[in-house]
């Protein structure tokens, strides 16, 4: 049972200091009665008991202790083993949606508290000893060491129910809750039918009691127990259960019925969402359709016809390309003698003589075909509506309409462009592969010069303007795609706690890094370059290794098709995280060597990280928030002074979900400076406090992470740089490498504000910036200690007809006049190149010089 007293040993990240109970609106007891339900503007759901903070004051008059409202204080959600802050702000108004999956009420188990004998503090680095089981009474005597002695301290469990579990110290101040899900279902079944409401007497079996088990087993979410016992309830009463249980019986059946189909229900949702087509095949055999609602049965063959309708279309449009290129180049006739003479009659069968025009277009169709997925195939819907009409044509014995170059065109531009791209037309498609054809050479050329010339020659002949570019690079594969069959990379053995596909890469050398940064990456299942795919980057504890905690998330990441990357940099440092810059390299390099090796969706990058790891996201998110959807940050030490306390303003469109102890010390103090900024502002982020927990990895957040995770997507293309009414805080550096804020750039900082050349002991005063771009190109910014800005225009910022107006702290920039701007191919280029953001192409860049 220690483990319930401290998870894990390497849960327990740092020594048991006694917290401070910052959240004065924490309840000792419990109660289900009062519960709300708390949506927020994404759809994410709290549940529980939602209050404001309260602190207390003594009445003069009586001398008594009230509690009142906190007038600093949080937006609360009591869901039981925690606590969750969060911004009014962000709250949806209106009811909760009919298919909304609330938790129910549950039946809790209590054991009448013994009351206090004494008020101990909990003592200060404590660490677990001995810890009986709890007996009878759900009571215990654990034993602790100090770093002078040890210390006893009687625990009682006084509430239990499948959600959750509360214990109380008689002897000390001290009351801890956990998740009924983080502990072992066999332990809880122990303690259970030793409570006075469910315990038998010898030989004895009642119905009643047993049905109550097996209902507090299902609704734990432990369905497979549920079903042992709900079979061994039959064996027990061969005959039935009694009249007066049999209805509930009947419905504990039934709701395990529904419990199971839901499970495969579930798994089904997110197969599709995650393109796990072969899964969800394979989860049509596995849905119990006689033991399901017609709801859910209805619900699962929408589900399944669904990704049946895009696999066929997929396989069809694989087919009619395939057809088509083989009878460009005569294998058509060749795979008719397949069957007969095997793979060595494509190989030596006579090609067709191709024009290079035609070669080039046959060249362009097979990347189409090999990169096609069934979640893009309405990209070459025009082609497929061509061929079909082709194909109808000749069945009628009629001269096709579009003769073969065009239907090979109208698949090629479709792919390269989008649908509303596609067109019949064979030379505008080899201008569109052309031009493909040299963003991917410009992203793979090494230096300067040859980039360069790539341009030139690129520009002799019918370029296409780069707002097109633009266009062809929000649609492109990876610049360097691995070859699938032969990873690159050293894989590590799956085993003791590793799932298999994991594989050891090393970033190219950098200046800064002339070794290569070593990281771990695993795709998800059904992975293919021809779709982007979201990429969750997990940084691990400074004692945890990499491949630890990239298994920690891997099963929920599979589940929604995550690339999952983990930097290996616990050896890099002497201790924890530096809050240094220049070791932002250890995500940023890592994130663009895969994004030039896989296809990475770059509105969906996520930071996750634990204890040690969760400063390093903090510190990278914070310090580029335009590059990420997300960050969860579990266990963390924030650093206030010369970090938060400045940096906290950059988290305004970057949701933040934090997870910590009420024990946590200077973890939970920081932490609740940084949403006293946040909350009062609605800045999107949340805050997990564990009762009577501390500094741990609570691993059984990752399923409501990943839920949370779903709804997030990159904030991008916003004219105006704040978050709103309520909150219009500036963007802040105070280090030359952080210097990117969305569309806003600092390319130049005063010395004196950054945070290398500050003396020792002393405060910083950081550079700021804020931009918004009003109507008719009216573009206000406004700085403190920045020497020059560059502005990055993707095509949606601005009206590229009229010319772009500028001020900067109410004057105009010192040589600037109002101007139309250009797109510029280089420009856009070099920030593709840089930057790996398919996203968001930048099609001019403008520099000034402030005063």
């Amino acid at each position: 049972m220690a483990k319930h007293l401290v998870r894990h040993p390497k849960r327990r990240l740092w020594g048991g200091a006694v917290g401070l109970l910052l959240l004065a609106g924490f309840l000792p007891v419990w109660s289900q009665d009062g519960e709300e339900v708390v949506i927020l503007r994404d759809g994410f759901i709290l549940q529980g008991s939602a209050r404001k903070e309260i602190t207390t004051v003594v009445d003069k008059a009586s001398g008594r202790i009230v509690p009142i409202v906190k007038d600093t204080g949080f937006d609360l959600v009591d869901e039981g083993p925690k606590v969750v802050v969060f911004s009014e702000h962000v709250r949806q108004k209106g009811a909760v949606a009919p298919q909304a999956k609330l938790r129910p009420k549950y039946r809790a188990y209590r054991q009448e508290f013994v009351g206090r004998v004494s008020s101990f503090p909990l003592p200060a680095g404590m660490k677990l000893l001995e810890a009986p089981e709890f007996n009878a009474q759900w009571r215990r005597r654990i034993k602790v060491s100090t770093p002078i002695s040890f210390e006893h301290i009687d625990q009682q469990i006084t509430y239990m129910d499948p959600h959750f579990i509360y214990i109380v110290s008689s002897t000390h101040t001290w009351r801890v809750a956990y998740r009924t899900s983080e502990w072992d279902p066999q332990v809880v079944r122990k303690l259970l039918l030793m409570h006075p409401e469910l315990a038998e007497k010898e030989g004895q079996p009642e119905a009643s009691k047993r049905i109550a088990l097996a209902r507090f087993m299902l609704e734990a979410g432990w369905l497979a127990i549920a079903l042992e016992d709900i079979e061994a309830i039959r064996k027990a009463f061969p005959q039935g259960v009694p009249a007066e249980d049999k209805e509930a019986f009947d419905t504990l059946v039934r709701d395990a019925n529904t419990a199971m189909a839901d499970l495969v229900l579930k798994e089904a949702e997110a197969a599709l969402a995650a393109a796990r087509y072969n899964y969800l095949q394979e989860l049509g055999s596995a849905f119990p359709a006689d033991k399901a609602q017609p709801a859910q049965i209805e619900r699962f063959t929408a589900i399944l016809a669904q990704g049946k309708t895009l696999r066929e279309r997929y396989q069809q449009a694989r087919a009619a390309l395939r057809r088509l290129l083989d009878a460009f180049t005569g294998l058509d006739q060749a795979r008719g003698c397949h069957a007969v003479a095997g793979g060595p009659a494509l190989l030596f069968w006579p090609r067709k003589a191709l024009s290079p025009s035609d070669a080039l277009l046959v060249q362009a169709g097979e990347a189409v075909y090999a990169e096609l997925h069934p979640d893009l195939v309405e990209r070459i819907d025009t082609f497929l509506t061509l061929f079909a009409q082709t194909q109808r044509e000749l069945q009628q014995g009629r001269d096709p309409t579009h003769k073969p170059q065009e239907l090979l065109a109208a698949a090629v531009s479709g792919w390269i462009k989008g649908r509303n791209g596609a067109t019949p037309n064979p030379q505008t498609a080899l201008r569109l592969w052309q031009a493909r054809l040299l963003v991917l050479d410009y992203q793979r050329s090494p230096d300067l010069n040859s980039r360069r010339e790539l341009l030139a020659r690129y520009s002799q002949s019918q370029p296409l303007p780069p707002e097109e570019i633009a266009q062809i690079i929000m649609l492109l594969p990876p610049a360097e795609p691995e070859h699938l069959l032969f990873r690159s990379g050293e894989p590590l053995s799956a085993g003791a706690g590793l799932p298999s596909g994991i594989y050891r890469r090393i970033t190219p050398s950098t200046p800064d890094n002339p070794r290569g940064i070593p990281y771990l990456l695993r795709l998800p299942p059904e992975y293919h370059h021809g779709r982007p795919w979201p990429v969750l980057i997990v940084l691990t504890h400074t004692t945890i290794p990499a491949a630890e905690a990239l298994a920690s998330v891997a099963r929920e990441a599979d589940r929604y098709g995550y690339i999952l990357l983990a930097p290996d940099w616990t050896n890099a440092f002497d201790s924890g995280w530096r809050w240094q810059g220049d070791d932002h390299a250890y995500v940023l390099d890592v994130l663009r060597d895969a994004i030039r090796h896989f296809c990475v969706d770059n509105d969906r990058v996520y930071l996750l990280g634990y204890a040690e790891g969760a400063n390093m996201a903090l510190d990278v998110g914070l310090s580029h928030p335009d590059l990420f959807a997300a960050l969860a940050a579990f266990s963390p030490r924030p650093k206030w002074a010369n970090f938060l306390s400045e940096y906290w303003t950059n988290a305004q469109k970057l949701p933040c979900y934090i997870v910590t102890g009420e024990l946590s010390g200077d973890s939970l103090q920081n932490t609740r400076r940084l949403f006293e900024k946040w909350m009062p502002r609605g800045f999107p982020a949340l805050l997990h406090v564990y009762k009577g927990r501390g500094l741990e990895l609570y691993p059984v957040e990752i399923p409501t992470l990943f839920d949370w995770l779903q709804r997030k997507r990159r904030v991008s293309g916003t004219a105006t740089l704040a978050l709103g009414p309520i909150a219009r805080p500036p963007w802040t550096t105070m280090r030359a490498s952080d210097n990117r804020f969305y569309w806003l750039g600092a390319e130049q900082i005063e010395p004196r504000r950054l945070i290398d050349n500050l003396a020792p002991g002393r405060l910083i005063v950081p550079a700021t910036v804020q931009g918004d771009i009003l109507g008719d190109n009216l573009v206000t910014l406004r700085t403190l200690g920045i020497q020059r800005l560059a502005l990055h225009f993707t095509r949606d910022l601005i009206d590229w007809n009229k010319p772009v107006r500028i001020t900067i702290n109410g004057n105009s920039p010192l040589g600037y006049r109002p101007q139309r701007l250009v797109p510029n191919l280089e420009t856009l280029l070099e920030d593709y190149r840089q930057r790996g953001d398919r996203r968001n192409p930048i099609l001019a860049k403008l520099e000034l010089d402030i005063r």
